[in-house]
């Protein structure tokens, strides 16, 4: 059981704060990519009806409960219908808690069933336990409640060990005390932990380790915190690998991105959605990479790359911009200041620089000679550029869609090409040069005579 109906009005959002994302997945799927690692039967996840969002984020292998009133924990539970309501164990936890292991929940679940508890607590030390329910023993520390902060004598708010909202029930016993819970309490709501308390039997706490782990998320500050935390485990994991992560503080990769091995990453590098890099790759500093597949040994710096894909062996400088549908394929080289949409480059191509490429096909060891432009649009609709293999474009190439060049075409610098271009032919459109002879001195020799005539005219009128 997930429990994600909470409003969370302190992250101040019009999003469901289950859907906040964490390393770009939303933290609900955090939570339930925790809870599959248990292997479960049933998959419940307990929802506001609002939140169409949070229903669509899921897939269907999910159970949806709704919880139409936000009136507690224990509430939340006890909307769960008859055909879920199962005797063996259940495992529930918050939707807001993104850094929780599938591990621990494993660990929690053997314990349980060893330990033949009724109930059995995930419990942290933590160093600061503000708006946590504490949890009480004996002087002998036997367990024997745990209270919520509202609730909680200045005494009991000292206390340090916390109750996570992560437990496991033993089912049986949990679906007749839900009945039995009462809301006499400051908060008027029905405490999930109240059954606890309801339940007659054993009850076992088990600890988690790593306090981080079991951070509820409850604002945007503590949103960052679990960010900070997430992106340095993914690093980690990577850099376990056989990844170069030069520096983890100033690089960030989101949760599904794939990275091969003896790939480095430079500082101030982002790699989100489902990117997936090769072998061998260097990647920044400065790079943007979103939805994007690179291929082996290709190098990406400073660049931003969206929804596109590149091959073996390619370099992309830096301040070039790969917009979505383009494909580079082996051995292209693009330049600086160059951007490329929805375009297929050839292999052995070479884009160096300042150069905008658009709704085009270029083929195999073409050259695209600087300030050369697709003009794909033509104010209604888009247009192709086709260039064959081995074709020489010259600088300052202007292409009016649809156009085709054959292969083995050249284009003179400075040539506008308004028609198809036949293989092996020059296509060459300037307007003739002339020469001036002796402009420079005239024009000199005029400025000199207005320069005079003004002074003049500026003397007499201080007479």
């Amino acid at each position: 059981m997930v429990l994600a109906a909470g409003k969370g009005l302190r992250m101040k959002s019009r999003i469901p704060k289950v859907l906040h994302p964490v390393a770009g997945r939303p933290m609900l799927l955090w939570c339930l990519s925790a809870a599959r690692a248990l292997d479960p039967a049933r998959l419940l996840v307990v929802s506001n009806p609002d939140h169409d969002g949070v229903r669509s984020a899921m897939d269907g292998r999910v159970h949806t409960v709704p919880q139409a009133e936000a009136l507690g924990t224990g509430h939340a539970l006890a909307q769960v219908s008859s055909e879920h309501r199962t005797p063996g164990p259940v495992v529930v936890l918050y939707g807001d808690t993104p850094l929780l292991r599938g591990s621990t929940l494993q660990s929690m679940l053997d314990a349980h069933l060893a330990s033949g508890a009724v109930v059995t607590l995930l419990t942290a030390e933590v160093a600061d336990p503000q708006g946590y329910g504490r949890v009480v023993r004996s002087p002998a520390g036997a367990f024997r409640a745990i209270v919520e902060e509202k609730d909680a004598s200045e005494a009991q708010r000292r206390l340090r060990e916390v109750n996570t909202g992560v437990y496991c029930f033993r089912g049986r016993d949990l679906w007749p005390a839900l009945s039995r819970l009462e809301n006499r309490n400051q908060a008027g709501e029905y405490y999930l932990t109240d059954v606890v308390r309801l339940i007659k039997g054993k009850v076992h706490t088990v600890p988690v380790g790593d306090e981080q782990e079991v951070l509820g998320i409850n604002d945007r500050v503590q949103l960052a915190e679990a960010e900070a935390a997430m992106r340095r485990r993914i690093l980690e994991t990577l850099m376990r690998a056989g990844v170069t992560v030069t520096d983890p503080r100033t690089t960030f990769v989101d949760a599904d991105v794939e990275v091969g091995q003896d790939t480095v990453i430079h500082p101030f590098s982002t790699i989100t959605g489902r990117s997936v890099i090769g072998e061998d790759c260097v990647i920044g500093p400065f790079a943007q990479l979103r939805d994007s597949r690179i291929g082996h040994g290709s190098r990406i710096e400073r660049a931003h790359l969206e929804q596109s894909t590149v091959g073996t062996n390619v370099a992309v400088g830096p301040f070039s911009r790969l917009r979505p549908g383009t494909e580079l394929a082996e051995g292209v080289r693009v330049g600086t200041h160059t951007e490329l949409k929805n375009a297929r480059i050839g292999a052995g191509s070479a884009v160096p620089h300042f150069s905008y490429i658009g709704d085009a096909v270029i083929g195999a060891n073409v050259n695209i000679g600087a300030g050369t432009i697709t003009a794909n649009w033509d104010g209604f609709e888009k247009h192709p550029t086709e260039i064959g293999d081995r074709a020489y474009v010259s600088c300052d190439t202007i292409f009016i869609a649809p156009v085709r060049i054959g292969s083995d075409a050249t284009t003179a610098a400075d040539t506008v090409v308004v028609r198809d271009v036949p293989s092996g032919s020059l296509a060459i459109a300037r307007p003739e040069m002339r020469i001036v002879e002796g402009y420079t001195a005239r024009r000199r020799a005029r400025r000199k005579a207005r320069t005079q005539e003004v002074g003049k005219h500026g003397a007499a009128e201080s007479r």
